[in-house]
């Protein structure tokens, strides 16, 4: 199974790109990716408390089972004051 992250500010500057496909086993969750984009760019602050899950338009959790072509993005924190 493949799944799509996409990318945007800081994470598409830090990434160099758009979007990256996730290969996965049947039954991944987000947490699945999160490692796997975690590994590939270390650079990355992948942490739960800097990010809201996004899968296909929709906030959803760490723990969201994943379904083929489902598109990922870890849409970062603004703060502002």
């Amino acid at each position: 199974m493949v799944v799509s992250v996409e990318f945007y500010g800081a994470q598409r500057a830090l990434t160099q790109t758009h979007e990256v496909k996730v290969p996965l086993l049947e039954n991944g969750r987000v947490r699945d990716v999160a490692e796997y984009i975690g590994h590939r760019y270390p650079d990355l602050t992948f942490s739960e408390e800097n990010f809201v899950v996004i899968v296909n338009n929709k906030v959803s959790t760490l723990n969201h089972i994943l379904n083929y072509n489902d598109k990922i993005t870890f849409l970062p924190h603004i703060g502002g004051g």
